[in-house]
Parts: structure tokens; sequence; C-alpha cells
């Protein structure tokens, strides 16, 4: 009997490519399927668009609350999905066939995997002829260190099958953007196996106008709090891959971000009060080679 997969939509003021987002979804020919949209108190037509859908579609089940951010939306609606396995679609994104979901899975059933990765582009861009296709494998250990290493897979939720066991005892911080990067690696790394399938494609849209890619502001420098996260973790935990690439992070958007709070009114001695303490440690974790 195959699995049942809970897809995992949070949505926030998101009509504009909802319905196009929503199409891909109920388009998917895998049958074990449930559909968990939870809307976070949006104020547009977003409500509106997925109840329309859930009346067409028995698959798909929706929740309201009050706003309270893309981290505690997260984590309800895991404790919401029923499935073995989840997947954490953003309410912009598409799946960009109507067999990922049967992919993915087929790729954990084939190599007894915990986790099936898709390879994630942005919307409208397309896999370019040099572009290394086909399967590769790894230990969850590694694929993790993978999600934190410059230039690696990235910290995203989405565009992984993920068994949901995986989840138990970690949670989405709340109150701050960039949540996903001081979860993610932990969750993947107490996978037994990875499977990295680039011939499944998931696009993802990047929104300007959101937190994580708009603007300078103050809350830009959570990025910097979710990095420092993974080092003390990867401390506790004895990780030394990721507790350096981690550091490589933080120092790189410290120095970065150094040369721009000016422009939101902190100044240099209140940013240094408290992220140069951060940095030293980081210093501490690269000199060492982040091994100890």
């Amino acid at each position: 009997m195959k699995p049942l997969v809970s897809i995992l939509i949070p949505v926030y003021n998101a009509e504009k490519y909802l319905e196009e987002t929503l199409d891909s979804v109920i388009s998917q020919d895998y049958e074990e399927l449930e559909i968990i949209i939870l809307d976070d108190g949006s104020s547009d037509s977003s409500f509106s668009i997925i109840s329309s859908y859930a009346l067409r579609d028995h698959r798909i089940k929706v929740e309201r609350q009050e706003n309270r951010g893309i981290g505690e939306c997260r984590n309800r609606l895991l404790s919401l999905g029923r499935g073995e396995f989840v997947f954490f679609l953003d309410s912009d994104d598409i799946l960009s066939s109507s067999s990922l979901i049967s992919k993915l899975v087929e790729d954990t059933e084939k190599y007894e995997a915990d986790v099936a990765s898709a390879l994630t582009l942005s919307f409208g861009k397309k896999t370019r002829k040099t572009w290394r296709k086909g399967i590769r494998l790894f230990s969850g250990s590694s694929f993790a260190s993978l999600m934190t290493r410059p230039m690696g897979v990235f910290c995203y939720p989405h565009s992984r099958l993920i068994r949901k066991s995986l989840f138990s005892s970690l949670s989405f911080p709340v109150d701050m953007i960039f949540e996903d990067i001081p979860v993610m690696p932990w969750v993947i790394r107490k996978a037994g196996r990875v499977v990295y399938d680039r011939d499944v494609v998931y696009h993802y849209r990047i929104n300007r106008n959101g937190l994580s890619h708009g603007s300078f502001s103050t809350s830009s420098l959570y990025e910097m709090d979710a990095y420092y996260m993974n080092i003390m973790k990867g401390r506790e935990e004895r990780d030394g891959r990721i507790t350096l690439y981690s550091s490589v992070f933080f120092l790189t958007k410290y120095y970065y971000y150094s040369m721009k709070v000016h422009s939101i009114g902190v100044t240099i001695k209140e940013y240094r009060e408290k992220y140069g303490i951060y940095a030293k440690e980081a210093w501490k974790e690269l000199l060492s080679g982040g091994f100890r």
C-alpha cells in the first residue's frame, strides 16, 4: 500500500498566484494524497480562493487562524498532517509536473530513503544543457551539511518529501523570519538516506516584497540570528561541518550588514553590542576548522 502524503501549504495574502499554485497541486496523479491549507489571517481574497477549491476537491482541508507568522503556521500544519510523508509547498510556487509527488514517493521506495528532494529552480528558469541531471544519494548528515554550506542546496522546507517522524522533537521558531535555517538541517540530519532527484523540478517564485527577499530592514538581521542558532546547535551536536559552514555564512552576513545598518537607523555600536559577540564565537569556529 502506498504511503499517505500530506501537502502542507501556508498561505498569507497570496491571491496573485494562489490559483496557479493550487492547480499544480490538484493535478497530481498520486492517489494517497491530502492537501492541508492554513490561511494565516490573510486580508485579501486568499481564503475565498482556498474555500472554492476545497468545495471542488475532497482532498483539500482548510484551516484559518489569526496572523501568527510563518514559523507557527508551519508548526500547526505539521500537527494537522496525517501522512507518513509531508511536503511543504509555498503558496506562490509550482509543482512542475503532475507526477512530481509520485516520482518522489517512488524514489523513497526504490532507494529506501527518508527524504526525496527535487531540484529547485526559480520560476521561469530552464535547466541548462550543462546541468547535471539524475539521482544522487546522500546520508542525512551529508545532505544536512550541504544545506548550510555556501553555494549548497539551502535550507528550504519546500521541494522535499520528508518522512514526518523526522520532525519529532523539532519545531520552527516563531516570531522570526528565516525560520527554516535553524530547523531544516537538523530535520534532514536525522534521515538515514536522502535522494536528490535532479530530474524532478520544483519552481519557486522569488517574492521581492517578502521579508526574506525584500529591501534591507531590521528584520534582515534575523538571518544572522538563524545561523548563530546553527552554530550553537552544531557545537551541542558535535557536528563540525554544520558549525563551520554556519560560521562562514554568519561572518559573511555580519560584515555585509555592518555596512548597511546605518541606513535603518541602527548605529554600529548598537549592532556590535549584540552581533559582535556572536561574531567572536563564529571566528573561533572558523579558526579551529569547526571541529572539536
